[in-house]
């Protein structure tokens, strides 16, 4: 951070952000941001004043995001970012506050997935799941909270799954990664917000299935090549990310983007056995009962993944 950054921050502390303040001006970072719910939040971000920085491993497809966000008239910073690599997200932490002078969201979004059972995942691909899935969060939370620290406020938001409080069957190392994560920000919540009570706000992400380009080309280990079924409800990423950048406006420790998952929670920790013979019926490997979709993919060939932005406007 450069020493100019510094000294700017220091005079932050009388713009702190509080609940239910506008995000307008504000800057927030987001890592997976090239595509699916990233993209999404960042452009419903950009729609209400805020500046974003966009982190991702493809600097054209992060170009192809902040062409979006200027065309809804917003501002955004395009940052590569590997977020398994600590010094890299270091230096996206640095490039917003070198560029705007302050962080006011963290988003620690960037993951992936794959379909096999528990038995046979391959180690290799499991320590790079892991290395993604749940060292990026790690290294984005200890990039952010020194500045934020600083500033004297910041919000942080990792995005976990409904699979981070229900396994589904044949992503049990995915919903590993993401039990990690939901854990991680709960003790981290009581760290800086109960004990501490250092102003800044920690969040979780708990998303149902979201239709995004990640069904169509996610490794299927288990039934050969890629792709999988998308297991009802589906939502829009357009519907989480109003979800998120709602919680940013007015604050949610946990976000749940459909409320009606809670249920399945509660369902689990009254009834697991009952709830454990009705998650065989929702597959993402292969379509075995009405809960999936026949076909594999997003389907964004019969329609596009939300949004859209043409001509200026975004459309839902």
């Amino acid at each position: 951070m450069t020493l100019g950054a510094t000294v700017a921050l220091k005079f932050l502390k009388a713009s702190r952000s509080g609940p239910g303040e506008a995000l307008s001006g504000k800057v927030v970072v987001v890592t997976g941001a090239s595509r699916g719910i990233g993209r999404a939040v960042a452009l419903e971000c950009a729609q209400r004043g805020a500046r974003v920085v966009l982190a991702a491993r493809h600097k054209e497809t992060l170009q192809g995001v902040a062409d979006e966000v200027r065309q809804l008239g917003g501002e955004a910073t395009v940052a590569v970012t590997d977020v398994t690599d600590p010094a890299q997200v270091q230096r996206l932490v640095n490039t917003a506050v070198a560029t705007y002078g302050r962080l006011d969201v963290m988003m620690n979004h960037a993951g992936t997935w794959f379909i096999d059972t528990v038995e046979h995942s391959d180690p290799q691909r499991t320590r790079n799941l892991i290395e993604l899935n749940v060292m990026g969060v790690l290294h984005g939370v200890q990039a952010a909270l020194p500045v934020m620290r600083l500033q004297g406020f910041g919000h942080i938001i990792n995005t976990s799954s409904i699979e981070g409080r229900v396994g589904f069957p044949f992503t049990g190392v995915y919903a590993g990664t993401k039990a990690f994560v939901e854990l991680l920000t709960q003790a981290l919540r009581q760290e800086l917000m109960y004990v501490e009570r250092t102003g800044i706000r920690v969040s979780v992400l708990l998303p149902v299935t979201t239709r995004t380009p990640i069904f169509d080309h996610v490794d299927n280990v288990k039934e050969g090549g890629q792709g999988a079924h998308m297991v009802r409800p589906v939502q829009e990423a357009t519907q989480v990310a109003r979800a998120v950048v709602d919680a940013m406006e007015h604050y949610r420790p946990v976000i749940y983007p459909l409320a009606p998952s809670k249920g399945l929670v509660m369902l689990y920790d009254l009834l697991p056995k009952l709830t454990g013979q009705l998650m065989t019926l929702a597959r993402v490997d292969r379509h075995v009962s009405p809960l999936s979709h026949r076909q594999r993919g997003s389907h964004r060939e019969e329609r596009p993944i939300l949004p859209v932005v043409k001509g200026g406007t975004r459309h839902d």
